[in-house]
């Protein structure tokens, strides 16, 4: 009975911690389709948005925990769920002393919170990046930034799908979509260096694009990373994409 509780306990944990990603990513996804239209007023809605967030409130005379509803900034709310989704994950630790693949799974629960922590953050930097340029104009296509946030959302959803159906098929050819990143992230950057080389007036919008080039390269980077976690979450067995 115990150990039947106990699973359920860790089921439930993880759609929490797989909720939690999508709205990290979300987050990334929105932001950067604001800075595509730079489109302040979105930027500002999707870091600032206020968002609903339970906390519990301890008692000192033993009674049971109180829970209080407030509203937070999104960008607030990353680290708040961060933090109370860790200490859930310490918990079931400390009360159940998991073995084998629950504690894989509590770990890779872990990993994947502190992952999306960081993917949303980029994704909160991205909307600051919105007001560094003027409205509605961009310059040489971007530079290819759409090509690589496309791919690199693409690589965070498969992981995250991954996470939730312990389809290691999702995760299957990271390396070599990872190799694409960095082949992108490379090429923007010579591209970047000749055009404020050919025209200064181009620095603040090459100068941005190299701030989110860099930031959606990290993100590839949590994917390989969580794909990682996962592959040993389900089978046991560790690996390395790079």
């Amino acid at each position: 009975m115990m150990k039947d509780h106990f699973h359920k306990e860790i089921e439930e944990y993880q759609i929490s911690v797989w909720k939690y990603s999508i709205f990290a990513l979300k987050m990334l996804r929105d932001s950067f389709e604001a800075f595509r239209s730079l489109d302040r007023e979105l930027a500002c809605e999707i870091a600032g948005g206020m968002e609903s967030h339970c906390i519990s409130c301890g008692t000192s005379d033993g009674q049971p925990e109180m829970h209080q509803q407030i509203m937070v900034p999104r960008k607030v709310l990353l680290g708040l769920k961060s933090d109370q989704l860790e200490e859930e994950g310490l918990m079931l630790i400390a009360l159940n002393q998991p073995v084998a693949s629950d504690l894989r799974t509590i770990s890779c629960c872990m990993n994947l919170i502190n992952s999306s922590e960081r993917i949303g953050r980029y994704g909160k930097d991205i909307c600051h990046c919105t007001y560094k340029l003027p409205r509605g104009i961009h310059i040489h296509d971007m530079v290819g930034l759409p090509e690589m946030a496309a791919l690199s959302i693409s690589m965070l959803e498969d992981a995250i799908t991954a996470f939730r159906t312990h389809d290691l098929r999702m995760i299957s050819g990271f390396s070599e979509r990872d190799d694409v990143i960095d082949q992108m992230r490379y090429a923007i950057y010579e591209d970047c260096i000749r055009i404020m080389e050919e025209d200064p007036g181009t620095i603040p919008y090459c100068a941005t694009y190299l701030l989110i080039d860099r930031y959606l390269e990290r993100c590839a980077d949590h994917a390989c990373k969580t794909a990682e976690k996962i592959h040993y979450m389900v089978t046991g067995d560790r690996v390395d994409i790079r």
